[in-house]
C-alpha cells in the first residue's frame, strides 16, 4: 500500500563551498494545477528555469514558492556610482525632515546584497534544491499518512451508510403497499372492497417511480473503486476528485428518488459523509 501524498509541505536545503553558501527554503499549499514562484538572489534566468520545471516534475500539484539566498564568503566589491546616489538620495530626505544625515556606512548597510554576474553558483542551488526537496516529498508523505486516515474513516462510512440504504429501499414498496391500502379503505369508507390487482397495480407504480437500485449498485462500484484508489496511494488527487464526483451524483439521485424520512435520513448523512472526502480530496497532490 503506497503512502497518499498531500500538497502541503515545507523543506530547506543548504550547499556550500569556498566561495559562499546557498539556502534554499520550499513552502508548499493547495492548487488545482501546479504554481511554482521563484524568489531570492537568483539572477540566472536559464538556471531559475531548471529549478521551477524540476519542482513541477517532482510535485504534480500544488502552489510552491521557493526562496533562494545566496550568502558569498568574501567581501564583495561596492559599486561606487550606486553607493554615492543611494547616500545623497537618503540625506536629501533626512534634510527635507530634519532629522541627522545619514553615514556612509548605514547607507552601504542598506544596500541590496548582489553577486559578481560570473559568477556560477548552479552547482550549489542544484545540492540545495535536492536537499530542499527531499525534505519537502517527506513532509508530503507525513501529511498524506494523516489525510489517508480520515480518507479511510469517511470511506467506511459511505460503505455503512449504502449498506442501510440498500435494505430500507428494500423495505418501501412493501410499506407502500400498506399504507397505499389504508389510504383506499379509508376513502371508500367500506362502500367497496379494495381488490389485489387495484393494489398490486398501484404499487407496481408507485415501486417503479422510485427504484433506485441502478443508483445503488454504481454507488457500491463506485465504493470498491474507492478502496482500491486509497489502497493505491500516491498522488491520486485528481482521480480521486472526479470519482467522489460520481459518488455524489448517485447519492443525490437517490435523495431525489427517495420519497421516504428514513431512506432521506441515510442520504443526508452519506452527503455530509462525501463533503469531508472532498475537503480531504483538495489536499492531495
Amino acid at each position: 500500500m503506497s503512502v497518499i501524498i498531500s500538497m502541503t509541505g515545507y523543506g530547506e536545503g543548504r550547499a556550500s563551498d569556498g566561495r559562499g553558501v546557498v539556502e534554499l527554503r520550499l513552502a508548499a499549499v493547495n492548487h488545482k494545477n501546479c504554481q511554482v514562484v521563484v524568489r531570492g538572489d537568483l539572477r540566472d534566468v536559464v538556471l531559475e528555469e531548471e529549478l521551477r520545471q524540476e519542482l513541477r516534475t517532482a510535485l504534480g500539484r500544488g502552489a510552491v514558492t521557493a526562496h533562494l539566498a545566496i550568502q558569498p564568503s568574501r567581501a564583495l566589491g561596492m559599486d561606487p556610482r550606486r553607493l554615492t546616489m543611494a547616500y545623497r538620495e537618503l540625506a536629501d530626505l533626512a534634510r527635507s525632515v530634519a532629522a541627522p544625515a545619514p553615514t556612509l556606512e548605514g547607507v552601504a548597510q542598506l544596500m541590496p546584497a548582489f553577486h559578481a554576474p560570473d559568477e556560477d553558483w548552479s552547482g550549489l542551488v542544484r545540492a540545495a534544491l535536492r536537499e530542499a526537496l527531499s525534505a519537502l516529498l517527506a513532509a508530503r508523505s507525513r501529511e498524506g499518512e494523516a489525510l489517508a486516515s480520515a480518507l479511510r474513516g469517511n470511506t467506511a462510512t459511505l460503505h455503512s451508510l449504502a449498506q442501510r440504504m440498500a435494505e430500507v429501499a428494500a423495505t418501501r414498496a412493501a410499506r407502500y403497499r400498506e399504507s397505499l391500502r389504508e389510504r383506499l379503505l379509508e376513502v371508500l369508507a367500506g362502500q367497496a372492497s379494495v381488490t389485489p390487482e387495484i393494489l398490486v397495480r398501484e404499487v407496481a407504480l408507485h415501486a417503479e417511480r422510485i427504484d433506485v437500485t441502478e443508483e445503488l449498485v454504481r454507488l457500491a462500484a463506485h465504493l470498491a473503486a474507492l478502496d482500491s484508489l486509497l489502497a493505491e496511494g500516491g498522488a491520486i488527487g485528481r482521480r480521486l476528485e472526479f470519482l467522489l464526483q460520481e459518488i455524489s451524483r448517485e447519492v443525490n439521485t437517490t435523495g431525489a428518488k427517495a420519497n421516504d424520512v428514513a431512506l432521506q435520513s441515510l442520504v443526508i448523512e452519506a452527503k455530509v459523509a462525501i463533503d469531508q472526502l472532498k475537503e480531504q480530496a483538495a489536499n492531495i497532490a
